[in-house]
């Protein structure tokens, strides 16, 4: 078996399965040996992601940095920065298969045969990115009203949350906004990331999932002593708001999908109150 030129040997024949490691910098680092190689290629996987096929003819992508910024550069200049944006967001929707749509998708804006560069709606992988970005955004604006945030003991601020989507990134601007003079974390549990924030700068760190809190009262066991009052007074805002007259179970699940109430400290009151009828 030949060596590859990435990290270990290629098996197989045939079109080639691109294996990368490193993120969206290893993703974009793929593109641009595919394109360098002009390889003809069949899936781009992430390698915390991919599963074998018996014929599959491998070749593994180690991240390079200067090989992804000039991907990206290449990206603005063929699509613009709106483009740019939204393969980053795609991207980071981790959704089944999206790593192979956006090489096919970008493969069609490099050698210029998209002649609306990349906002063609009507084709099938312009599509499935512009969906992809959106459920992204969607729910990264979502987790702007879904963090929880409790007080640790060095006075800190702390919050846990599990999305679909990877987020954390998407919701760094608004956070640092919105506490810009208060050193805070949000943890990914799913992903294991962590969001922190000093005062000054934010920037993401890996975390072990396996010592984050399973659900809020794990988060609250974390907590300072006494932070427990602001559970208290997200439930009365819940049940305060929740007017029986104007109960609306279906609306509650679409504006409050039940998947997120893990992290909620005001979960409780929705559980009593929600029963019969939310999903």
């Amino acid at each position: 078996m030949a060596e590859r030129p990435g990290i270990g040997v290629e098996i197989g024949a045939g079109p080639e399965v691109l294996v990368y490691e490193g993120g969206f910098e290893g993703f974009l680092t793929a593109v641009f040996e595919a394109e360098r190689l002009r390889l003809e290629v069949e899936r781009v996987e992430a390698a915390s992601r991919y599963a074998p096929g018996l014929l599959d003819t491998v070749r593994e992508i180690a991240p390079d940095v200067e090989k992804a910024r000039r991907v990206m550069t290449g990206i603005v200049k063929s699509g613009g920065n709106d483009i740019a944006g939204m393969v980053q967001t795609a991207f980071l929707s981790e959704g089944p298969g999206i790593g192979t749509v956006l090489w096919r998708y970008l493969h069609r804006l490099f050698r210029g045969k998209d002649g609306a560069r990349g906002r063609n709606l009507l084709d099938a992988d312009s599509h499935a990115v512009f969906q992809a970005a959106h459920r992204t955004r969607h729910e990264a604006h979502l987790f702007q009203g879904f963090v929880r945030f409790r007080r640790a003991p060095d006075g800190s601020m702390f919050a846990v949350i599990a999305p679909e989507h990877d987020i954390l990134a998407i919701l760094a601007p608004h956070f640092t906004a919105r506490f810009p003079n208060h050193a805070w974390m949000i943890a990914d549990s799913r992903r294991g990331q962590c969001l922190r924030y000093d005062g000054q700068e934010a920037q993401m760190l890996a975390c072990d999932p396996a010592h984050l809190p399973k659900d809020d009262a794990g988060a609250a066991a974390l907590a300072e002593e006494g932070d427990g009052r602001f559970d208290t007074l997200w439930r009365a805002y819940f049940e305060a708001v929740n007017i029986e007259a104007r109960r609306n179970p279906r609306l509650q699940a679409r504006l409050l999908p039940k998947k997120y109430w893990k992290y909620l400290p005001e979960r409780q009151g929705m559980e009593r109150i929600g029963n019969g009828g939310v999903a």
